[in-house]
């Protein structure tokens, strides 16, 4: 294996587990929605801003006391939780885009 494929494959598996951090704090803190975390961690992939959320909302443990807690189940008891998602993940990939495009 060459010196460059060493570099690319260490520097996808420190991508991966940049990613991976909501989902890896939220198992070790045994966070109530940690699945919730699970699989929305995959959609930071397009959306810093809700990485920022779920790694503040993985560092909290609780499920009531935490802001954001309160927000998703408001979300969720309104059905409203996919379009919050949705839009979080467009809104970051369009600031994402603009710097390509100026």
């Amino acid at each position: 294996m060459s010196h460059h494929t060493q570099i690319a494959m260490a520097l996808l598996l420190g991508l991966a587990a940049f990613i991976a951090l909501p989902a890896i704090v939220a198992l070790v803190r045994q966070h109530p929605e940690r699945r919730l975390i699970y699989k929305l961690t995959p959609l930071t992939l397009f959306s810093f801003l809700l990485w920022l959320g779920l790694v503040a909302w993985a560092l909290t443990g609780k499920r009531n006391d935490a802001v954001i807690s309160r927000y998703v189940s408001k979300l969720r008891d309104n059905n409203r939780l996919p379009l919050v998602i949705a839009l979080l993940v467009v809104f970051g990939l369009a600031a994402g885009l603009v710097p390509l495009l100026y």
